[in-house]
């Protein structure tokens, strides 16, 4: 049996850093339905309720093999809401939100993101990638000018093998803003 490892390994640096600081707004790229969501982006998107930050959940607008929806996921928050007062309370303040990404697909070019998500995330200081299609293979070294977590996990041996680690292996890259010129 496998123990998956870390082939990119931030998680201290993640946790020192939001430790010391408090994000505005930050955008979460929720992956797959189920445990993704319900036990990973959800409980994190609480917790950054919590501390004060406006937190936008984008989900696909169309179905793609396992990934949540926008009307999947407003669903789950809604029965979430139902449980919880930190998420009840954020939801009817629109301290937390659900956009359509305007992707269908398991991969996610930022270039091409639905109005509505490229309005909500002009002010946005945390950028959150979930999943090995958005965070691994289409924008693990893309250079954001805001602070960015990419976290996935390995699911194809050639990733690995690309990466430098095994199938099953996990990634946790954080990556502060930068400034960007264009020459």
């Amino acid at each position: 049996m496998h123990v998956a490892l870390q082939v990119i390994d931030d998680l201290d640096a993640v946790l020192q850093h939001f430790s010391n600081n408090v994000y505005h707004k930050a955008i979460l790229f929720v992956d797959n339905a189920g445990a993704d969501v319900l036990l990973g982006m959800l409980p994190f998107a609480r917790e950054l309720l919590k501390v004060g930050t406006k937190v936008i959940l984008a989900a696909n607008n169309g179905p793609t093999i396992n990934d949540m929806t926008a009307a999947e996921l407003t669903v789950l928050i809604d029965k979430a809401a139902a449980m919880d007062q930190t998420v009840a309370a954020a939801w009817a303040s629109k301290q937390l939100q659900i956009v359509n990404s305007g992707s269908d697909l398991p991969v996610i070019d930022l270039s091409k993101v639905s109005q509505q998500l490229a309005d909500e995330a002009a002010d946005a200081d945390l950028l959150v990638l979930e999943g090995m299609g958005r965070a691994i293979e289409t924008n693990l070294y893309a250079i954001f000018t805001v602070d960015s977590l990419k976290l996935g996990m390995i699911k194809h041996p050639e990733v690995a093998a690309c990466l430098g680690g095994r199938q099953y292996d996990c990634v946790c890259k954080f990556d502060r803003g930068q400034s960007i010129s264009i020459s």
